[in-house]
Parts: structure tokens; sequence; C-alpha cells
């Protein structure tokens, strides 16, 4: 027999609540948007609130509704610019008027319908007006992170828009004519959502992330304070310093990419250096940490990007110096670190800048009676070997001692592909023709630079003298390719080729007279000498400097043959290159003034090295206004002579005057660009490049 099962039996039972059901269609809720009561209108707006994100698309037809409640409500009587056609309207023909929580629902609600629609600066717009509770930057809810990170990009966008229109003049008038067919956002409610997401970004530990929106705002005082808070963080925080310096190194690199205004990556990067320096100090020269070793590495390469040489040279200083307070192992790592910035420096390839820094470094002095005396007599020898080495590395030659071994025992040179290349001109005829002869040795130059590898030529000597006036000429300026940075040997590799001159241990001899024909090997020979000096900066400064002088006393004693000065122009640009002499600048003047045109190119030309990123002439530029009334000067010529060849070398001379001004030089480009003369326009588009690159 089947036995029932037993059921508990409830004595009370209680009714069980059914699940809501979601709301299937909004049309309802729609409706009562159209309502005169207020309080109707605000209870449509909180239900349309919860169910916007699957319903949208019903919601959005009603967009110009939410939109009106959002913005013609008012408070009160107060508002009195508001549209009373915008408002809704009670059975009795007044106009209703909604409180500041219902705005602020239909523009939350609004802006939401937007957001999906995928048009962030309208839902933006509308979001800026709904109040911190329905956009909360700091710390919105889970469902809204997609739609406030959304808003928050499209506001970062507008804002550095806005603030590079601001700063850049005359594309911020683009901008706003642009805005102006929209509608205007207003500034100081973007600018809250922008700082709250620094406030953000600070809670976070992100500062590399709001040194990128500030950095493309342009924003000079919020840097500041960015980096100010990152230095208080790193100093309060155990285990913050690395992450300081790692931000500090994204901060330099950030901004030499993402900014574009050279006046404003000059503030910044001061900024950033000012920090780095604090930080470095804090350490009261304990460079044993690897975090303060690469904040002084960090700090270095961001004041030579400022020019500063005298900042770098104290920190180079400061590293070899450090021997004297370490053991010996972090002694010799922190010393050691110091000479790898001088290398770093020199490879830089600014000559002058290496100059100032070497000159900014101790050096020990010997007295007559051979012993050694300094200002600072605490340093040891071991110290003073260091920076002994250091200025052997920046102005010694050292380095370019190096890249010449290098070329060397590496050159794979094949002397029978010169060979072969000789022959088959011999056998077809061509050896005669001065152009496919003159391709020839310029081939061997490329293929043999740098190496001192010239036995091919040795041992075709014959061949070579078959080059005659120009081909000559650079035949002969040739051998300063293949002997770039050997200048150990440079003036007993081209005694055969120079011109005479004046016996050097006799300063009251006078100097050869100059004939006014020929002359071609002789100014070859005389550019070539300044490929040798000039074409490494790390080169040695002392040798270089006694090049220059010989060339300077050909250059002002050969005004009589062009040839000779053509060579003498270039050697004295290549040996004082980015120096602005000034000295030596009026005496390529003086070259330039005899009217001469192939004297007057190459002198047009050397001014342009020897000024090379100047800016010398510009509004903005520190150089000094001698240097300006010459470039004043030269552009006055350019219009004054006939000859086509010095008006091409004065343009190219102030395009690289501006080298790497960038918007500094835009005056000067639109002045060169509006010339009459297209030669003048031509050098516009290398000064262009040159600017910018």
């Amino acid at each position: 027999m089947a036995t029932a099962l037993a059921m508990p039996i409830s004595t009370n039972p209680t009714p069980q609540k059914r699940p809501r059901l979601p709301i299937a269609t909004a049309s309802g809720l729609l409706a009562l948007l159209s309502e005169p009561d207020p309080t109707l209108v605000q209870h449509a707006l909180t239900k349309l609130l919860s169910v916007v994100d699957t319903l949208w698309h019903e919601v959005a037809e009603a967009l110009p509704d939410l939109e009106a409640i959002a913005e013609g409500g008012a408070l009160g009587e107060e508002d009195e610019d508001i549209d009373d056609t915008s408002m809704a309207v009670d059975n009795d023909g007044a106009a209703v008027v909604f409180d500041t929580l219902t705005r602020q629902k239909a523009a939350a609600l609004a802006s939401r319908v937007f957001f999906h629609l995928e048009e962030p600066r309208q839902a933006l717009r509308l979001a800026l007006e709904s109040g911190n509770e329905y956009f909360n930057v700091l710390s919105p809810k889970v469902e809204d992170e997609a739609y406030v990170e959304r808003l928050v990009n499209a506001a970062i966008g507008e804002y550095v828009k806005k603030r590079r229109g601001e700063f850049d003049g005359a594309a911020g008038g683009g901008a706003v004519k642009e805005e102006e067919e929209e509608e205007e956002l207003d500034m100081d409610k973007l600018q809250s959502v922008v700082h709250l997401m620094f406030e953000r970004c600070y809670q976070d530990g992100h500062y590399g992330h709001a040194l990128g929106v500030a950095f493309e705002s342009m924003e000079k005082d919020k840097v500041a304070e960015i980096l100010d808070r990152l230095l208080t963080s790193s100093s309060s925080t155990s285990g913050s310093e690395e992450e300081a310096v790692s931000t500090l190194k994204y901060a330099l690199q950030s901004a030499q990419t993402l900014i574009t205004s050279k006046n404003f990556r000059v503030e910044a990067l001061t900024l950033v250096a000012s920090t780095l320096e604090q930080l470095v100090h804090s350490k009261n020269g304990d460079y044993s940490s690897t975090n303060t070793k690469e904040a002084a590495c960090t700090l270095v390469l961001c004041r030579q990007i400022l020019g500063e040489a005298e900042a770098v040279g104290k920190i180079i200083t400061s590293l070899i110096d450090a021997t004297t307070k370490a053991t010996d192992d972090e002694g010799e790592d922190t010393a050691l670190l110091g000479l790898q910035l001088c290398f770093d420096i020199v490879d830089s390839g600014d000559e002058a800048f290496v100059t100032k820094v070497a000159q900014c470094l101790p050096k020990q002095v010997v007295e007559e009676g051979g012993g050694e005396t300094d200002a600072v007599d605490t340093r040891s020898d071991i110290t003073w070997a260091y920076f002994s080495n250091a200025h052997r590395v920046l102005t010694g030659g050292f380095t370019s001692e190096l890249s010449l071994s290098f070329l060397y025992k590496n050159s794979n040179f094949d002397k029978l592909i010169m060979t072969n290349l000789k022959k088959a001109l011999e056998e077809r005829g061509m050896s005669r023709n001065s152009v496919l002869h003159n391709c020839a040795v310029t081939a061997h130059g490329y293929l043999t630079a740098g190496t001192t590898n010239d036995s091919f030529l040795r041992d075709n000597l014959d061949w070579m003298k078959k080059a005659s006036c120009w081909a000559k000429f650079s035949a002969t300026a040739s051998m300063g390719v293949i002997h770039a940075s050997h200048t150990t040997e440079a003036m007993t590799l081209l005694e055969p080729y120079l011109p005479p001159s004046a016996p050097a241990d006799d300063p009251n001899a006078e100097h050869p007279t100059v004939s006014a024909t020929g002359g071609y090997a002789e100014g070859g020979s005389l550019y070539a000498l300044g490929l040798i000096h000039g074409s490494h900066a790390g080169s040695s400064t002392e040798k270089r400097l006694e090049a220059s002088t010989f060339l300077r006393k050909h250059l002002r004693n050969s005004h009589a043959n062009e040839v000779i000065s053509h060579g003498a122009a270039l050697g004295v640009g290549l040996t004082s290159f980015g120096s602005a002499d000034l000295e030596v600048v009026g005496e390529l003047k003086e070259l330039l003034y005899t009217d001469s045109a192939v004297a007057g190119e190459a002198a047009s030309y050397a001014m342009g090295m020897v000024l090379v990123g100047s800016g010398a002439g510009n509004a903005s530029s520190s150089a000094g206004e001698e240097l300006a009334e010459l470039v004043a000067e030269l552009r006055n010529y350019s219009r004054e002579t006939h000859h086509e060849k010095i008006i091409r070398g004065i343009a190219m001379c102030l395009a690289l005057v501006n080298y790497g001004q960038e918007e500094n030089a835009d005056a000067t480009i639109e002045e060169m660009r509006g010339d009459r003369d297209p030669i003048i326009r031509y050098g516009a588009m290398y000064g262009l490049a040159l600017a910018y690159c």
C-alpha cells in the first residue's frame, strides 16, 4: 500500500512577491513629459533614467522636449532670459517653470541618449549641465564607467582644442569659427571636469597621464602643479622614488614629441629640469642609488636640450667628485657614468656646446716649478685623472680617434672595384671625359670615407692628374673625405697641395702673392683641411683652432684668386661650425662684398655654417644685435647683387641660421616666400625644412 508523502503545512502562508517585469516600452513615460504638472515630469524623468540604456532609441524621439526642459526651465522669475516658448504650459495657459533637479535630470537623460547615438560632444554639453550626481568624474558607478570615460575623453579633447587655440592665436580663431556652427561649451565647466580628472590621476598615482594632458593643453601652471605633487609624493611615500624618476623620464620624452610650440617646450623642460634637480640634490651628492643615477642622466639630457652648458658641467663635476665620498666600487661607477655622459654629449654633434661644457669642468693647473694647484685641494689624484679623461673625451679628440680607428679596422673597401672602373673608362676612351672622371673620383671618396685608405689614389697619381679645373678641386677635396677626423696627420697629407704661406715662426713675414688664375688644387686642399677637422664634433679643439687660424690667414690674403678663396671660405665654415664668432663672420663678409660670384657663394655658405641654429634676426632670438644687423645686411645684399650664385648662397645661409628655430623662424620664412626672386623663395623651402627638422 502506497503511503502519501508528508508535506509541510504552513499555518500562516505569506504571498510571494512577483518579480517586477522590466519596462518594455517608454511611450507611456514619454507621454508624461508633456504633462503640466512638474511632479509628473520629474517622475517620468527618474523612470526614464533607469531604462535609457535599453530604450534609448525610443527616448531619442523626445530629445527636443528633453533639451527644452533642461535649458528652458528656471527656478523662478529671477531668470529673465528664459524663452517663454520653450516652457511647458498648464491648462490655464501659464508657463511651467521646472526646478533645478528636474532640469538636471532632463539634461542627464538627453546626454545619455546622445551618448548612445555616438555624438559625444552633444552628450558632453548636456552632461556638463546635469551636475555631479549624474556625471561623477571622480568616482563613477560601475554601470556608468563607459559613459563617464567616453565623455571625459571628449572633454579633454575639447579642452585641449580650446587651449591650443588660445595659445596659438591664429589657429584659435579658426577653432572658434568651427565651434560657432555647433553650440559653445561652457569653458568653466569644461575646465572643472579636466581638473577633476587631474585630481583623479593624483589619487591613482597616474602622474604621467596628467602630464600628457597638461602638455597637450599647454598649461604651464598645471605642469608645475603636477610636478610639485609628484615630488611631494616621492618624498612622503616609500618606494615611489623609482616611479617619480620614471615619470620624469616620460615627461622629457613627451615634451619633445607632444609639444609643438618651441617656446612652451622650453618652459615645460625648464620645469622638468628643476624637478629633477631637486630630486638629485635631495641626496646631497650620494649617487649610490640607481634611481639617483637615472635622475642625473635624465637631468643632463634635459639641460642639454635647453642648451645650458654650465648646468651640465656642474652635474658631471658632481658625479666625478662623488668618487671621494663613496666606496671604491661605487665611486668608480659614478665617475664612469660622468665620462659616459661626456661621450653622449659629444655624440650630439654640437661642437660649440661641447666646448662650453668642457670649459665648465675643473682643470688641474701646473705651476712653473712643476707643482700642481687648484682652487679645490680636496680632490685626489684619482679624481683629477677622471677630470683629465673627461676633458680628453670632450675636447681632446679621443672620440674622433676611436671613430677613426673603428672605420680603419672595419673597412671593407675593395680596391678591385675602383681598378675595374678605371679600366672600363680607359678601354672605352672615356678617361678624358672630365664628368665621368670626376664621378669615379667622387665614388672613390664615398667608398673610403673616414677610413684613411688612399692607396688607390697613391698608386694612380697620373690618372688623378687628368682632372682639370673644378674636377681637380673636387679630387683634391676628396682627400678630406677619406681622411676625415685624421687631424694629427692632416697638414702632412695635404702639404703637396696647399698654397704657399708665410712662415709660422715669423709674424712679420709677408704672405706670398696669390695668382689670379688656377689654384684649383690649392683651393681643394683648403676645403679638404676643413673637412678633416670639421667632420666630427669630437675632434681635437686645439687642432681645429690651429686649422681655423691657418685657413683664415689664407682667406684674408687670397681675395685675388676666387677659387682659393672659395676653398678657404668653406674650410673656415667647417672649422668654425656653430661658433657664431663675429670676427670670423666679419672676415667672410669682406670676401662676400668683393662681389665675386664663386667666392661670394662660398662665403655665404660659410656664414650659414658659422651661424647655424643661432636664429639671428628673429624677433625672439637670443643672438646679439650685431648678428641681427648682419642678417639684415645679407637680405639687402641679396636684392642688390646680380650674381645668382651669391643670391643662392645667401638664401641657404638664412636657412641654416634658422635651423631648429621652429615657429620663431616663421616670420623670416614668410618674408622669403613672398620675395620676388625665385632663388630666395627656393631658399625659403630649405629654411622651412631646417626650422622644423
